[in-house]
C-alpha cells in the first residue's frame, strides 16, 4: 500500500517545469557567438538538471577553474534571461498543484535555480499565492542541494511532521538532499534523468508522471 503524505516539496527544473527547450536555444546562441559547434536537445536534456555550470563545462569542454568559465556562465544566464518565461509545465503539473491547494495539503518549491528567475516564474504561474514556501540558494547563504539547508528552511514553514513529507525531484542531488534532510523522496522519471542514472539511485519511490502522486495523498 502506498504511503500517504501531508506535505509535498518539489524541485523546479525537470520536475514542475520543462526548461530544456529554452536552455537549448540559449546555449546554441552562445556557442554560435563563440564560433563553436551547436549541441542537440538530448545533450541539454541530460545535463540541465546539473545547472548552467555543467552546460558550459560540457559544451565548451572546460572546467570551472578555466579563466573564461565565469564569463561564459554569466553570458548563458544573460541569454536565458531573454526567454526563461517561455518554459511550460510538464503534463499534469497544474492540475496536481491545484488539487493540493484545493485539498489544503501543504506544498512547496525548493530549487537550485537563482532567485531572480525563480521568483518571476512563480509569479507567472501564480504559484506564489499557494505554495507555503519557495526556497532558492540565496535564502540559505548560497547553499545548494544536495546540502539539505534549503529543504530544512522550507520544512520550518509547515507544521507537518518530517515523516509525512516528501521531496519530488529528477536528479541525484534531489534524492541526496531529501536523505540528508531526513525525509522521503520520489524520483521523477519523466524529468531529465536518464535510465542508467535513475537505476543507480535509491529514492523512497519513483514516478512516471506527476499524476502518479495522486496515490500519495
Amino acid at each position: 500500500m502506498q504511503k500517504k503524505y501531508k506535505c509535498f516539496l518539489f524541485d523546479l527544473d525537470g520536475t514542475l517545469l520543462d526548461t530544456a527547450p529554452e536552455f537549448l536555444t540559449c546555449l546554441n546562441v552562445l556557442l554560435k557567438k563563440n564560433k563553436k559547434k551547436s549541441v542537440s536537445y538530448e545533450f541539454v536534456r541530460n545535463r540541465v538538471s546539473d545547472g548552467v555550470g555543467r552546460l558550459i563545462q560540457d559544451s565548451f569542454i572546460i572546467d570551472e577553474n578555466h579563466s573564461e568559465f565565469e564569463e561564459l556562465r554569466n553570458d548563458l544566464l544573460t541569454e536565458y534571461h531573454k526567454n526563461y518565461l517561455l518554459s511550460k509545465t510538464f503534463p499534469g503539473v497544474d492540475e496536481f498543484l491545484s488539487k493540493l491547494s484545493k485539498d489544503r495539503i501543504d506544498w512547496m518549491i525548493v530549487t537550485n535555480k537563482p532567485k531572480k528567475f525563480f521568483e518571476d516564474i512563480c509569479q507567472r504561474f501564480g504559484w506564489h499565492k499557494y505554495a507555503i514556501a519557495m526556497v532558492s540558494p540565496e535564502d540559505v547563504n548560497g547553499k545548494r542541494k544536495p546540502n539539505p539547508a534549503s529543504l530544512d528552511a522550507a520544512l520550518v514553514k509547515t507544521s507537518v511532521k518530517k515523516e509525512q513529507s516528501i521531496y519530488i525531484g529528477d536528479n541525484w542531488r534531489d534524492i541526496e538532499a531529501a536523505n540528508n534532510s531526513g525525509i522521503d523522496s520520489a524520483l521523477a522519471l519523466y524529468g531529465y534523468i536518464d535510465e542508467k542514472d535513475a537505476s543507480l539511485l535509491k529514492p523512497t519511490s519513483k514516478i512516471n508522471q506527476i499524476t502518479d502522486l495522486m496515490n500519495y495523498i
